[in-house]
């Protein structure tokens, strides 16, 4: 990922899905590229805030990359409200993540990320994905609309070995990204 981060200029647009506080979108503004960062969670984005006033090479969207245009639940880490520590690294999309509480959660809005990457009219050299087991649906989301095109490469990371509802998902989304030839694009567990 650093490798391929280096060898950024000015004429790239990235994306980080999952930007939470800004330490990707940061690194990845420091080489120049126009960074498009999404992240739901309201308490994180307000952090993230101080990242796009230090590099105006930065978009910040306050919403979660998805599959529909729709208001969801985001589920929040189950010590949220117990502690000072920032949890906000945990939010999910999905309930029957183990950390998360399904009585804990805000509304956000979600997008069709695969219709918002199509209106961009302009290629991405890479787009890194940490959304707390939600990366499944996004990517076979983004696989059936024919919307990876325009994109070089995909940093993502899986949450298969601490939520094991997803290890078979996983596998099954690493085949079908094999099988349409794409293997090239995919790097997981990138950090």
């Amino acid at each position: 990922f650093m490798h391929h981060v280096n060898k950024l200029s000015f004429s790239n647009l990235v994306i980080d899905i999952g930007a939470n506080v800004g330490l990707v979108s940061e690194t990845l503004a420091r080489r120049g590229a126009r960074v498009i960062a999404f992240e739901p969670n309201s308490v994180a984005f307000e952090n993230l805030k101080s990242v796009a006033r230090s590099y105006p090479n930065v978009e910040l969207r306050n919403e979660a990359a998805g599959i529909k245009n729709q208001q969801i639940k985001l589920f929040l880490h189950k010590n949220t409200n117990k502690t000072k520590e920032d949890l906000t690294q945990a939010s999910s999309m999905l309930p029957n993540k183990t950390n998360v509480s399904y009585d804990n959660f805000e509304f956000v809005n979600e997008i069709d990320f695969a219709e918002f990457l199509k209106s961009l009219n302009e290629p991405v050299e890479l787009i890194k994905i940490d959304i707390e087991g939600y990366e499944i649906q996004l990517i076979n989301h983004l696989l059936d609309k024919n919307a990876i095109r325009n994109v070089g490469f995909f940093y993502v990371e899986t949450h298969e070995r601490k939520f094991t509802d997803l290890i078979a998902s996983t596998e099954s989304l690493k085949a079908r990204i094999k099988l349409e030839g794409y293997e090239e694009k995919f790097f997981f567990d990138w950090h």
